[in-house]
């Protein structure tokens, strides 16, 4: 999985930035749906800085990682601005991109734009570190590489990848997880050792949630909000039995398959996060009482002071196409309860 998206020549995401969402892309993200989504996003920013910073003291830094072509960025700058919010003239938003042809891209296409006093695409987590902040990431941890485990006679097996070099093909086997895997001790203290599995049962395990929490937790030396937006499920729902075949799944040109090894570095490949995993390795690292939300009450929440402000009123062309994009983003049959927002202050 890491290769297939990350290998820097053939990976999935190595390539130009942005063409992979969207109506002409392979699925589309809450930032595709419109600008309305950065809209409500810089209200939710906006209410944080001020508890963070309630005398106003420190300009406000914005850090986000997996941003792809930075509209979101874009979107949420835009409506600071438009919204005459006073954190907008000393606000510096800080892109997290360790891969330069990208940082290389998103600089050109901000320069002389009225983005470039304000965005700056940084190389790490680390160059991004600020005395106070927001973190934000928005479908990030979805794509982080994850092991596939099966239950058979009465235990886990690794789900491997290999070459076939007779047929010239990539197939998986089943290998016995080796002694001293500390990451797979993770997994089965988040499982459950006692819990028993219908024979052929596939589940994932993401091992890179605890060491990027950890690093993501020290973004901010005296006091930061992290706002993590992915889709996903607490453990227990996580490892449901009815759940028998995992969450890993494959998109291209918005057609949905669980094949992994069709087509690897054309094809997006995802697996569902983990909360409770996430919760835990959180308040390990120092971020505890994380708050969980479905989408539909965080933007619900934020965008109190926009709808309130339409109340009344016959809604014009601009205000009735938000309003749209609203409904698609919280609906709990579209965006609103199939994503799930995580809450940390410090």
């Amino acid at each position: 999985m890491e290769l297939a998206l990350y290998h820097p020549q053939h990976g999935y995401y190595s390539s130009a930035i942005g063409k992979n969402i969207g109506r002409s892309g392979d699925f589309f993200t809450s930032v595709s749906v419109g600008d309305t989504f950065g809209l409500l996003l810089s209200h939710a920013i906006e209410k944080k800085w001020q508890r963070i910073c309630p005398d106003g003291d420190n300009p406000l830094i914005i850090v986000e990682q997996g941003a792809h072509d930075g509209q979101l960025a874009r979107d949420i700058i835009d409506a600071l601005r438009l919204r005459n919010s006073p954190l907008y003239e000393s606000m510096q938003y800080r892109i997290v991109e360790p891969r330069e042809s990208i940082r290389r891209e998103l600089r050109e296409n901000i320069d002389g734009t009225l983005y470039s006093p304000r965005l700056y695409p940084v190389e790490s987590l680390e160059k991004a570190r600020a005395e106070r902040g927001v973190f934000l990431c928005n479908e990030l941890l979805d794509a982080f590489p994850v092991r596939r485990f099966v239950w058979n006679n009465g235990k886990w097996k690794d789900v491997c990848v290999s070459f076939d070099s007779e047929e010239g093909q990539l197939i998986e086997s089943e290998e016995d997880v080796a002694n001293g895997d500390g990451d797979f001790d993770r997994f089965l203290n988040l499982v459950g050792e006692d819990r028993d599995f219908p024979e052929g049962y596939v589940t994932e395990f993401c091992p890179g949630v605890k060491y990027w929490v950890e690093e993501c937790s020290r973004l901010f030396e005296n006091g930061g909000c992290w706002i993590v937006i992915d889709y996903g499920f607490e453990a227990e729902e996580y490892f449901s039995e009815l759940r028998k075949t995992g969450t890993l799944k494959c998109y291209r040109d918005h057609r949905t398959h669980d094949d992994a090894l069709d087509l690897p570095g054309e094809t997006d490949i995802s697996a569902h996060v983990n909360f409770t995993d996430l919760l835990r390795e959180a308040e390990k690292a120092g971020l505890p009482g994380g708050a969980l939300s479905d989408q539909s009450r965080f933007l619900t929440r934020a965008a109190e002071s926009w709808l309130r402000s339409m109340e009344g009123q016959i809604p014009d062309a601009e205000s009735a196409a938000r309003l749209r994009q609203f409904q698609t983003l919280t609906h709990p049959a579209m965006m609103g309860r199939s994503f799930q927002v995580v809450e940390f202050e410090k």
